[in-house]
């Protein structure tokens, strides 16, 4: 078989032929993605084949060529744990996944299912209500599948709370944070610059006190670019390197952060709070478990987590193109005008003008 590709020039007919077990007369590499994930190079790479069960487009994906992105991504495991996903959990799911027709451990490679015709969202455009509503109820049936569920604590390849890439993110701050104050200080709240530096030299003492938290698994980068929108109302959730063992509130937290304009957020999300815990309940979550209080709180506290973590690692990574760019600011400017109207440093115990 011929060598694991490392980059995109190096996916070639033979070898997707080999990986495939198929015959295939002839491939079409069209890269795509980019600006829109930054921990690996995709293509879309349409087959001709003789063989009628070979599938006519596959995705192909693999590590990120960029040094920052590659280095965030090592500290974080992120290709270990995709492939550990795609081995081991993808087939329990109840949320619409792509198949991996092939899922290489070393050096990282997937191949997988093409969702198209499904329509990807677009983060820095922003949801609609209708794709924050079909996101939201299938977050919450995920996260009640694997709530509390026995088989995580079995999967030793799947970090939680305690892992030390959560808890490094006070390191990775202090490399980080200059260049982010040099992007962003003059147009974010001062105050919420305040808050982050406060709550960073105590993450390790907050995550502490959340380890008692009912889990489940989590997405990790729950938002619009990795979310496919099909016509007959389905969705599929693709990018599966930050999953983990955690409190469900952490991807809610992030879709509904940054995955709206700020207007639509205001609008919308204690609405889609409420469905979330509603969706939770509905799939079994007993509701002393998780109410619509919790979530609140930890919607607060995690927008100052997530503030700190775009802080930490945001600027070291490269955004590609203008796209990129435009993502990039869109996490960072929504998110801080979400801490900052929400007041969510007074959630952590701080004075509103700390």
């Amino acid at each position: 078989m011929a060598d694991v590709p490392k980059s995109l020039d190096d996916v070639s007919s033979d070898w997707l032929a080999d990986a495939l077990g198929t015959s295939i007369d002839s491939i079409d590499v069209h890269p795509i993605a980019a600006g829109e994930g930054f921990m690996g190079q995709l293509a879309r790479v349409r087959l001709t084949s003789s063989d009628p069960s070979a599938p006519t487009s596959v995705i192909v994906k693999l590590p990120t060529a960029d040094p920052g992105g590659r280095f965030i991504g090592e500290m974080m495991r992120v290709w270990e744990r995709e492939h550990c996903f795609y081995r081991d959990i993808a087939p329990h799911m109840s949320i619409r996944v792509p198949t991996a027709y092939v899922n290489i451990a070393e050096p990282p490679c997937l191949v997988l299912e093409d969702l198209a015709p499904a329509v990807v969202g677009d983060h820095v455009v922003g949801a609609t209500l209708d794709q924050a509503e079909r996101a939201i109820d299938a977050l919450a049936v995920h996260h009640a599948e694997w709530f509390e569920h026995p088989m995580l604590s079995a999967l030793e390849w799947m970090p939680g709370l305690d892992d030390p890439s959560v808890l490094a993110l006070k390191d990775t701050f202090a490399m980080g944070w200059p260049m982010f104050l040099e992007r962003y200080a003059g147009e974010l709240p001062d105050r919420c610059l305040r808050w982050c530096e406060r709550f960073v030299g105590t993450i390790p003492e907050w995550i502490a006190g959340h380890f008692d938290d009912p889990i489940t698994m989590t997405h990790g980068d729950f938002r619009l670019d990795n979310l496919f929108f099909a016509d007959d109302g389905s969705i599929a959730v693709i990018d599966w390197q930050l999953s983990m063992r955690a409190p469900g509130q952490g991807d809610f937290v992030y879709f509904c952060a940054n995955n709206f304009t700020t207007e639509m957020r205001r609008a919308h999300e204690d609405d889609l709070l409420a469905r979330y815990v509603a969706g939770l309940h509905a799939g079994g979550v007993p509701t002393h478990a998780v109410t619509v209080e919790s979530v609140r709180q930890g919607y607060l506290e995690g927008l100052v987590f997530y503030a700190v973590s775009f802080g930490a690692s945001l600027l070291t990574i490269d955004p590609a193109n203008e796209r990129g760019a435009a993502l990039f600011d869109a996490l960072v400017r929504r998110t801080f005008a979400a801490v900052d109207e929400l007041d969510a440093g007074l959630a952590l115990g701080y004075g509103a003008d700390d």
